[in-house]
């Protein structure tokens, strides 16, 4: 029957690691962040201000090494725990030799590198603590430091494999989804770009006449026209009317669903609020069929498709109206 080391070797191994509990990668953790104190006490980046800090290292190890040995304990079983593996049993009440005594042998054999070493560490380690290996020489201090530094990183690292990878398998997930994600944004920009290039293929003012309800003096483009070097930021400007109004005529009766207007774009954009869009076959009567309350740069009203030949855009109160560029879509 294969140990819990084996099967975690393999499949970690194989790409195939066992999915860690919450719990076991808690456990892990707190092994790694163990030994890792133990090793920047070991070597100290600036000098310690206190003597016998080995002790201290051998200690951190000593917990690294429990944490260690707790996670492996953790793993599934591939048979029913004994009667000393309560699982449910709360760390603080699992002393460290029935976690040695529970170890797989092989696992302790690798970690130590060697059958002898293995004693020699539980020795070291099961039912010491901190205030023994004060008790120790320096060099003995700094000599078990580093034996224990080194078994933990060893029982550490068949552990961590399985955890990178889940890791690598969440970044990859990741990856699909920013992919999918760019792919969506790439998408939806050539579905605009298609709808913009379609609305201008389509645009019925482009050959409508329009009318105003007055002309400023200040510049205006020659109907059909909404473009031209005389008047780079609108197409039209009219006087202060009590209503002011431009008029589109496109000649025939037509198939209407959308406006799409552009604002005035150097400045005063409040004067083009409200802004009302009405619809007329015969120019008697006109019904509304969008209304925008708030300022815009550009705002498309999309409404249920309407028969006109003539469509309206007035502002309900008495202010100029100028606007940069106004497209009907059929």
């Amino acid at each position: 029957m294969e140990s819990k080391f084996e099967i975690l070797r393999g499949d970690a191994r194989n790409a195939n690691p066992p999915v860690l509990s919450a719990r076991c990668s808690k456990l892990i953790g707190r092994a790694q962040l163990a030994n890792l104190l133990a090793d920047r006490t070991l070597r100290p980046s600036d000098p310690l201000p206190f003597p016998e800090a080995d002790a201290v290292a051998c200690e951190l190890a000593r917990e690294a090494i429990y944490w260690a040995l707790f996670a492996q304990r953790e793993l599934a079983p591939t048979s029913a725990p004994g009667p000393t593996q309560a699982m449910s049993a709360p760390p603080d009440k699992i002393a460290l030799a029935t976690l040695w005594a529970e170890a797989a042998p092989e696992l302790l054999d690798r970690a130590a590198e060697g059958l002898g070493q293995v004693e020699r560490l539980r020795v070291e380690l099961v039912d010491k603590s901190f205030a023994d290996f004060a008790e120790l020489s320096p060099e003995q201090q700094a000599a078990t430091a580093a034996r224990l530094h080194t078994f933990a990183e060893r029982l550490i690292e068949p552990l961590v494999a399985p955890q990178r990878a889940q890791e690598r398998l969440w970044v990859r997930r990741v990856q699909w989804l920013l992919a999918a994600l760019a792919v969506l944004i790439v998408l939806g920009l050539f579905a605009k770009s298609w709808k913009d290039k379609h609305d201008l293929t389509h645009d019925l003012a482009a050959s409508a006449s329009w009318t105003t309800s007055s002309q400023h003096d200040e510049c205006s483009c020659p109907s059909p026209a909404q473009s031209c070097a005389a008047c780079p930021n609108f197409f039209f400007h009219t006087l202060a009317d009590k209503q002011p109004w431009i008029v589109f005529d496109l000649h025939q009766v037509q198939t209407l669903s959308a406006v799409v207007v552009e604002n005035r774009r150097d400045c005063c954009g409040e004067r083009a609020v409200p802004l009302v869009v009405q619809v007329s076959a015969d120019r008697k009567h006109w019904k509304t069929v969008a209304t925008r309350k708030d300022e815009f740069d550009t705002w498309r009203a999309d409404f249920p498709t309407e028969q006109a030949r003539w469509v309206k855009l007035y502002v309900s109160r008495s202010d100029y109206l100028h606007l940069a560029r106004v497209r009907l879509l059929p």
